[in-house]
């Protein structure tokens, strides 16, 4: 039996940019999410700004991955389903639901 294979991949649109798989039984927490900002920091063209899209999954808000996206000078931007409160299918079949 194949046992499941996890990891962490950011692209752009030219390909990925970077990617880690974890070992067996590892999880993503902040530690681990750092460490792979950090690495992931190091691979970024400096000629060209990038900015993170992500959820608010708990290695994504703690004080720590926070601290360190400031350190690393990261932009970021809420995932849009998260911004407003609504499942991805939802924003789908209404795209216009949310609209002032």
């Amino acid at each position: 039996m194949q046992k499941d294979k996890h990891f962490t991949v950011f692209w752009d649109m030219e390909g990925v940019v970077h990617m880690e798989f974890l070992e067996q039984g590892q999880t993503v927490n902040s530690v681990r999410y750092t460490s792979t900002l950090r690495a992931l920091k190091l691979r970024l063209r400096r000629d060209k700004d990038s900015i993170l899209q992500y959820d608010n999954a708990r290695p994504h808000t703690s004080l720590q991955t926070q601290d360190a996206l400031g350190q690393l000078e990261l932009t970021t931007l809420l995932h849009l389903h998260t911004a407003l409160i609504l499942p991805p299918l939802t924003i789908i079949c209404f795209p216009n639901s949310r609209s002032t």
